[in-house]
C-alpha cells in the first residue's frame, strides 16, 4: 500500500500552525514576513518527522520564476575584491530567497558567450555580469541584465566610478610636488585613461610599465609611481625592498582597489578605495527590482571611490 503522500494542511495542523504560516515557510518566505523563529521551527521538525521535501519545481511553474540569478565575473576568485562583491550579492539576493549560479569568464569572450547560454538554458530570471565586451543589448532585450563594476552605455548597471578615482590618484601625486611619475599596469583601464588625461593637461611626458620587474630597472628616473592595482603595489614593495629603495623617502607610491592585506604593510600605503561589499548588494538590489519590473526608472548605482592618502606619498619640496 503507498503512504499517503504529505500535504501542506498535514504540516500545518501537526505543527499546530495556520496554513499560511505553513506555506510561507515552506516557500521559503519566513524571513521576509517576519514568520517568528518558534513557529518555523515547528514546521521545521514535523518536516523532518515526515523527511517531506518541498517541490522546488512545482514552486518555480507555480511563480513563473526559477529564483536563481547568474552571475558571471571576468576575473578569477583567488582576488578577495570578487569575495566581497560576490558577499554583498548573495546576501541582496538571501532576502529576496534568490540564489546565484556563478560562471567565471577568465577574459575570454568565448567562454563568456559559453556562460550567457547555459545561464538563459537553466531558465534564470536575470544575469548580473562583469563584462568583457559591449554586445549585450540582444541579451537584455529578452531579460533583464545588470553590468557589475563596468558601464555598458544602455544597459543597466553598478559600478565604482574609476575614471574619477584614477583623476584623484593622478591629482594626489601632483599636489604633492611630484612630476616625474610612472604607472604600472594595463592600459585599458579606465583609471589609466584619467592619469593620462591629467598628465596630458599638465605637459608631463607618459610612461607606463607592464609590470614591476619592467618598472624597476627604471625606478630611479621617478619620483612616485600609479600603480593601477594594489597587487601590482605589493610586488612593488618587495621588490623595493629587495633593492633597498626606501618608500616614500626616495619613491612614492599610490595603489588602487584598498584590499585588505595593504593593513599589513609598512608604510601604509596610499590607494584609491573602491567599494565592493556595497557594489553586490546594490548590483543584487538592481537586479531584483528590474526582475520585478522590466521597467523600472532605475537604471544605474554609481560610487565614487575616494582617496585613502596612507603614508607611502611623500612631497617633493
Amino acid at each position: 500500500m503507498t503512504a499517503k503522500r504529505l500535504t501542506l494542511q498535514d504540516i500545518a495542523n501537526e505543527a499546530g500552525v495556520s496554513l499560511t504560516a505553513a506555506s510561507l515557510y515552506i516557500n521559503g518566505k519566513a524571513r521576509r514576513y517576519n514568520l517568528a523563529e518558534a513557529t518555523c521551527a515547528r514546521i521545521q521538525q514535523v518536516m523532518d518527522a515526515h523527511k517531506f521535501t518541498p517541490n522546488l519545481h512545482a514552486r518555480a511553474i507555480a511563480s513563473k520564476k526559477t529564483f536563481l540569478v547568474g552571475v558571471i565575473i571576468s576575473q578569477e576568485l583567488e582576488s578577495s575584491f570578487w569575495l566581497n562583491i560576490l558577499s554583498g550579492l548573495e546576501v541582496a539576493l538571501a532576502r529576496a530567497d534568490y540564489h546565484m549560479l556563478l560562471s567565471v569568464s577568465r577574459n575570454d569572450p568565448k567562454v563568456e558567450r559559453e556562460s550567457i547560454r547555459f545561464m538563459r538554458a537553466k531558465g534564470v530570471d536575470g544575469i548580473i555580469i562583469n563584462p568583457i565586451s559591449d554586445n549585450l543589448k540582444e541579451l537584455a532585450r529578452s531579460l533583464p541584465v545588470v553590468t557589475l563594476n563596468r558601464p555598458v552605455e544602455n544597459i543597466p548597471g553598478v559600478w565604482n566610478d574609476n575614471f574619477s578615482g584614477g583623476l584623484k590618484a593622478a591629482s594626489f601625486l601632483l599636489d604633492r610636488g611630484h612630476r616625474r611619475i610612472a604607472c604600472i599596469g594595463g592600459g585599458g583601464l579606465r583609471r589609466f585613461g584619467a592619469f593620462e588625461q591629467v598628465m596630458g593637461k599638465h605637459e608631463l611626458p607618459i610612461r607606463r610599465f607592464e609590470s614591476v620587474p619592467a618598472f624597476m630597472p627604471h625606478a630611479g628616473e621617478f619620483t612616485a609611481v600609479f600603480c593601477l592595482t594594489d597587487y601590482i603595489l605589493l610586488e612593488l614593495y618587495q621588490a623595493a625592498a629587495a633593492e633597498s629603495l626606501r618608500i616614500p623617502e626616495q619613491l612614492s607610491v599610490i595603489g588602487y582597489d584598498n584590499m585588505e592585506f595593504l593593513k599589513l604593510l609598512n608604510p601604509p600605503p596610499a590607494t584609491i578605495s573602491q567599494y565592493k561589499n556595497e557594489l553586490g548588494t546594490a548590483a543584487g538590489e538592481l537586479i531584483l527590482e528590474l526582475i520585478a519590473d522590466p521597467d523600472s526608472a532605475r537604471r544605474e548605482t554609481v560610487f565614487d571611490p575616494p582617496l585613502m592618502p596612507g603614508s607611502s606619498v611623500a612631497a617633493v619640496l
